[in-house]
């Protein structure tokens, strides 16, 4: 958990240093009604005793649909523990066994970022623009070399350091949650680990 904990720090970091950055115009990459849905999430996110609309599950917006799981998981895990899990799936394995990695330079990320946490005017949360830049990333397969070497997916990054700010005060544990999510999508590949 305390991995986790440190992801958090680093990713709020990384986003509010490129937020900074952010142009007006880079803002607002959402529509008319994910717009008004995430304002109203904003409102709930810290706020468990207000009801949170099933409804949002549904959304157009995988920002909106995410963070209205995880905010309905937190009200009753079992009841919607699958309706967040499936949109926390990092789902390239099939690339990543063929040998393909969309590998960016360190000093790329936190542009990468920017772009990819874009929210619109009004979303002060930084817990949205890492569930925003999660949402933006997840399917792009981007990854940077540590400084050990190893590579560090930015969407499993990101989601990392979402679910575990978003989940911060409960007993769920963010990395057996996100390394069953990722234990069971690896298994309906051949030959790449999770």
């Amino acid at each position: 958990m305390k991995i986790i904990g440190v992801w958090a720090c680093m990713a709020s970091s990384i986003l509010w240093s490129a937020s900074a950055m952010a142009s007006p115009s880079a803002l607002g990459s959402f529509e008319g009604e994910a717009v008004a849905q995430l304002l109203t999430l904003q409102s709930l996110i810290d706020n468990d005793a207000e009801p949170v609309s099933e409804a949002l599950l549904e959304s157009d917006a995988c920002a909106v649909r995410l963070l209205s799981g995880v905010l309905l998981y937190r009200r009753d895990p079992d009841r919607y523990r699958n309706a967040l899990f499936a949109e926390l799936v990092v789902d390239d394995y099939a690339e990543r066994s063929a040998g393909k990695y969309n590998d960016i330079g360190a000093d790329e990320v936190v542009s990468v970022m920017d772009a990819a946490a874009s929210v619109p005017q009004g979303i002060t949360d930084q817990r949205i623009q890492m569930v925003a830049g999660f949402c933006a990333l997840k399917e792009k397969n981007l990854w940077t070399r540590t400084g050990d070497g190893n590579r560090l997916s930015l969407a499993r990054f990101l989601r990392g350091a979402a679910l575990s700010s978003l989940l911060k005060g409960t007993d769920e544990d963010t990395v057996s949650i996100t390394s069953a999510i990722d234990a069971h999508t690896a298994s309906r590949h051949d030959s790449v680990a999770p």
